[in-house]
């Protein structure tokens, strides 16, 4: 891990991946002080230029870890030079309003190019899944993601992207998921939260699926006839419903 200041030349291109401009890095040099960040960690799996490790790296931006003036690790998404996005604001919002229900790490701050939000430690939700996880660890896990959908389905807000959770889930070391990444979400279109990651985990064929059918053993079309219902009336009560047919109450 290397920890570099903001004012490096290591750091120039990285805040202005993939397409580098003098305008573009005094830009966002400026909106990092805005957002009082000294320092970025560089370390993750992902490579930007082949070289240099970043968090995340995406279509539309790149995830890094920062540390701010007051000592505090933090996430920072910073908008690709490539992206068709105009600005972070919307994201900004989505996550404002996922924060409101208690979903999401914690919005800090953001600007036109970069979002900040607190650090999550942990794993994406497939690599923690292949690990040997006890069985109750896995409901109540599994349970708090679900929660976490309905809370958002009631907000309303969609994510948009958890029919394909792998990246979206990070578990992080005390067994805590959090949704995150919210580049995709509305909050003006119909919410289908619960009923994207109900799919996914209980319902589509994949490894995920395959280890809570053995560990609930639920009846599939028990599960399809409850989230039919919930999708009709978003409820408390049609969701406890969900829960009952997965074996979660």
């Amino acid at each position: 891990m290397a920890k570099v200041s903001i004012y490096s030349e290591t750091i120039k291109k990285v805040l202005c991946y993939p397409d580098y401009s003098e305008k573009c890095y005094f830009e966002r040099l400026k909106e990092l002080e805005e957002l009082s960040v000294n320092y970025v960690l560089l370390e993750g799996k992902k490579l930007v230029y082949g070289i240099i490790p970043v968090l995340g790296k995406g279509y539309a931006s790149i995830a890094l870890k920062a540390i701010t003036s007051s000592g505090k690790v933090v996430t920072l998404k910073i908008r690709r030079t490539d992206s068709r996005r105009k600005s972070m604001e919307n994201e900004a919002i989505c996550l404002a309003i996922a924060n409101t229900v208690d979903v999401g790490p914690r919005l800090l701050g953001f600007t036109d190019n970069i979002l900040m939000y607190t650090f999550i430690d942990g794993r994406p939700l497939s690599e923690w899944f292949s690990e040997n996880i006890e069985p109750n660890v896995l409901k109540n896990t599994v349970k708090d993601v679900l929660k976490q959908c309905f809370r958002l389905d009631r907000a309303p807000l969609d994510h948009g992207e958890l029919s394909r959770p792998h990246k979206h889930i990070i578990v992080d070391y005390e067994k805590k998921p959090y949704i995150v990444d919210f580049e995709s979400a509305s909050y003006t279109r119909r919410p289908a939260n619960l009923s994207s990651i109900v799919s996914f985990f209980f319902i589509r064929k994949n490894p995920i699926s395959k280890t809570l059918k053995d560990v609930l053993k639920y009846d599939v079309d028990s599960v399809l006839k409850s989230v039919r219902e919930y999708k009709r009336n978003i409820s408390r009560e049609t969701f406890l419903t969900v829960l009952r047919t997965l074996n979660l109450l």
